[in-house]
């Protein structure tokens, strides 16, 4: 190993030319040379001032509206307070993703009662009547308000296990005939199978 071979290598030296070199401005006169003096021209700066501005078109203000006593001004059309979306092509028309999610329900509604006539063709399901429906439901409901009296009837100072026991089951029990009497109310067909 040699002295300082370990350094890197610089590349070698190249002449660097600006990209802009041939744009360059004109140079910076001298101290003793006198600026041209004695340019005249006809042009009237007055008239012709007034000329463009009574020709030009005058600029339509921006919108704005002001929303503090102080006078705090802001843009218009970025508040929101424009109706925009409403003057717009589309406006109005179910979106796209929304139809192709109604006939995806529509074909899931189908293949559904499909499956229900295959079922009942075979006879594995029985389909409950209205009056059964009704009396099924008055049934539950009536065994809610037997319960719920004796719950009712229960003393407030649960101190013995027996008696926390009593509440807590009746109430578990409270619990799934309301949810029963939910499930019956929301469904009117029901569906009942032979074999449990």
């Amino acid at each position: 190993m040699t002295k300082r071979s370990k350094e890197p290598v610089l590349p070698e030296k190249a002449s660097f030319a600006r990209p802009n070199a041939d744009q360059k401005r004109p140079p910076v006169p001298k101290r003793d040379e006198k600026p041209v003096m004695g340019l005249k021209s006809n042009k009237n700066f007055l008239h012709t001032n007034a000329v463009e501005n009574i020709m030009s078109v005058a600029k339509k203000p921006q919108p704005k509206y002001v929303d503090t006593p102080g006078g705090t001004t802001n843009n218009l059309e970025d508040s929101g307070l424009v109706p925009k979306f409403v003057k717009k092509d589309n406006y109005g028309t179910v979106p796209k993703y929304l139809e192709a999610r109604k006939k995806q329900m529509a074909e899931h509604q189908k293949n559904y009662e499909e499956y229900i006539q295959q079922r009942l063709q075979k006879g594995a399901l029985n389909q409950i009547t209205a009056a059964e429906r009704q009396k099924t439901l008055d049934g539950l409901k009536k065994n809610w308000e037997e319960l719920h009296l004796q719950y009712q009837g229960l003393s407030v100072v649960t101190d013995t296990a027996p008696k926390k026991a009593r509440k807590e089951r009746m109430e578990a029990e409270m619990k799934q005939l309301e949810k029963d009497i939910d499930t019956i109310e929301k469904h009117k067909i029901i569906y009942v199978t032979d074999n449990f």
